[in-house]
């Protein structure tokens, strides 16, 4: 009998990376996904906990699980039940750590296996559980998860709790995998982890080994692209940009994760940089990649912010000229330094800094768009609607509309010309395919 499962996933690209890596094993053991969760045998909800709304919207969707598949066996796992393991809504409860443990005791639970003790390893949040080649994929770029964990202990963060400490891939493990999605016809590949800079950190190395691991797989047949995730600026080294620029993979885009533009909050955010590594940074990567774009996160209302600390915030993200900004509210989380502090902002004075900071954002990106004009721009086709025109991202993550008489299909890499900028996305004419 083939058993069906749903699988409905919160948070970040982690947790879709984990989410089919358990796919992934269930198939081998001859399950099969289904869209309909009202007919499926296994529920699945992979939860987050990054923020307190997160948490309750974790619990509300396995609340929701429980409506409407009411006959199926509802599985509760991910950040969200790390911290909270008596999850009652749910048959099946299991962690970070101890995610592995689904299959055989799901597998018993359906009566199709025995279980040994599947949960009782000591090692589990020590360790890197390794999926094999996970068939995870965002459009037409293939993401791999290459280190868990984050030893940071922001104020605000519940990850290092909910994630473990750091903890890396293998390199074979990495190489492999990138390996066999590149000779499937992917040609992006989105380095993806918790901490990402702090790759193989727990064997004594510093980030240059993340630019040494870039540098292997940019030797890898069929890898044309190589873009990065989220990034800690107190690890990118002169050394790691200077490496980054040997590689011509990687994609002009960083994601630098910022936080606040005020000195004074980060610090009591316990990030351990400021605002003169930040632009440091920037400043060397720009140098490094002329036409780099920038994206980051920010955080309106973290406790004890003044206004002119929010001005300050404001002003460095204007400065900074990001293509993008993701801001976020601030959310008190359960179990964080930023739980008890003193001085909690009032919703609607952090709901008016945040429409602030995303309307600086906003303008910032349009501006970002409109310095394309003229520009030539590699993009990786995404979309082929059939009518001559073309969706995709540039190298520089900005999304660009193109034309052409030729016919390309998704996973194509095309060049082109910008003539024009609309709100958020580039324009272009008579694209032909990069050779």
């Amino acid at each position: 009998m083939s058993f069906k499962v749903y699988f409905l996933t919160l948070g970040c690209k982690v947790n879709s990376y984990e989410t089919a890596a358990i796919g992934k094993l269930l198939a081998e053991e001859g399950f099969e996904e289904t869209e309909d969760p009202s007919s499926c045998d296994v529920y699945i909800v992979n939860t987050c906990a990054v923020t307190g709304e997160a948490d309750r919207k974790s619990r509300q969707m396995v609340r929701k699980a429980r409506r409407v598949a009411p006959n199926a066996i509802v599985v509760a796992m991910g950040c969200h039940t790390q911290m909270c393991m008596e999850e009652t809504d749910a048959d099946i409860v299991v962690g970070t750590d101890d995610r592995p443990a689904l299959i055989p005791i799901l597998l018993e639970k359906l009566n199709i296996r025995k279980s040994d003790n599947p949960s009782d390893d000591l090692d589990a949040g020590t360790r890197f559980f390794e999926y094999g080649s996970v068939p995870y994929q965002e459009n037409t770029r293939a993401i791999v998860k290459i280190e868990d964990g984050c030893n940071n202990f922001c104020t605000y963060c519940i990850i290092p709790y909910s994630r473990g400490r750091v903890r890396s891939r293998s390199r074979e493990a990495i190489l492999s995998e990138i390996s066999d999605m590149a000779q499937k016809g992917y040609r992006e590949f989105v380095i993806t982890g918790i901490h990402l800079c702090s790759f193989e950190k727990e064997l004594g190395r510093d980030s240059m080994a993340l630019g040494e691991l870039l540098e292997e797989v940019s030797k890898i047949k069929g890898v044309e692209r190589i873009r990065l995730g989220s990034l800690e600026p107190s690890c990118m080294t002169p050394e790691l940009i200077a490496k980054l620029k040997e590689i011509p993979a990687i994609c002009p885009h960083f994601h630098l994760s910022l936080q606040s533009g005020s000195d004074t909050v980060l610090k009591r955010m316990n990030r351990k940089y400021d605002t003169d590594l930040f632009r440091r940074v920037v400043k060397d990567l720009k140098s490094a990649f002329p036409n780099a774009s920038f994206t980051t996160d920010m955080i309106c209302g973290f406790p004890g912010e003044t206004e002119k600390e929010h001005k300050e915030s404001c002003a460095f993200a204007e400065e900074i000229g990001f293509t993008h900004i993701h801001v976020f509210p601030f959310s008190p989380r359960e179990g964080t330094k930023a739980w008890n502090m003193d001085d909690q902002v009032d919703g609607s004075v952090k709901s008016r800094r945040t429409a602030e900071l995303r309307s600086i954002s906003d303008k910032m990106e349009k501006e970002r768009a409109k310095s394309f004009v003229g520009k030539a721009v590699e993009v990786l086709v995404e979309q082929a609607p059939g009518d001559g025109t073309y969706e995709g991202y540039s190298k520089e993550y900005v999304r660009v509309i193109a034309s052409s008489e030729e016919k390309f299909v998704p996973g194509d890499i095309i060049l082109g010309t910008v003539n024009e900028f609309r709100d958020f996305e580039i324009i272009g004419r008579d694209f032909t395919e990069k050779s």
